[in-house]
């Protein structure tokens, strides 16, 4: 894999292994989630995620409520539920994401902008329109208008 460090809706991700890795199973993923920063609310249509939360907190919003991840805690979302994830506190969320089956590190690859961690997020954005074509064809919609169990801190 050439560069395997990307940003991406302002998450840094760097990508461990990949469908092409894993003939298909699975995309494994770092993640540092910065202080505050929150993820659109989303469906995966075609693929289960799970987060793991290596240093920090993590809280995954789902219809069901609001579930808050600390270090050493896990869960799965599974594939149809309706989420999104926000960083807590004052300190950067650590993460291991596991997208099975395998697609969304091509998105990553193919609209994430390269950089470290080290380098701060970049200041240019991510192309929406690129994003949202290529996140649609492996089955991912963004959901336009949350209720309000969608309401993040």
């Amino acid at each position: 894999m050439m560069n395997s460090n990307f940003w991406l809706l302002g998450i840094h991700r760097k990508l461990i292994a990949t469908g092409t890795d894993t003939d298909g199973a699975y995309d494994f993923i770092a993640g540092h989630v910065p202080p505050g920063i929150r993820t659109p609310p989303h469906i995966h249509h075609q693929y289960a995620e799970t987060e793991f939360v290596v240093e920090g907190e993590l809280n995954i919003v789902t219809e069901q409520g609001t579930l808050h991840l600390k270090a050493g805690e896990g869960y799965t979302i599974p594939k149809g539920m309706p989420h999104a994830l926000q960083a807590l506190g004052d300190k950067p969320a650590k993460i291991i994401t596991i997208f099975a089956p395998a697609g969304f590190a091509e998105v990553v690859k193919a609209v994430g902008i390269p950089g470290m961690v080290e380098e701060g997020m970049p200041a240019a954005t991510t192309d929406m329109a690129l994003f949202n074509t290529l996140s649609s064809a492996i089955g991912d919609e963004t959901i336009k208008r949350p209720g309000a169990a969608f309401t993040l801190a």
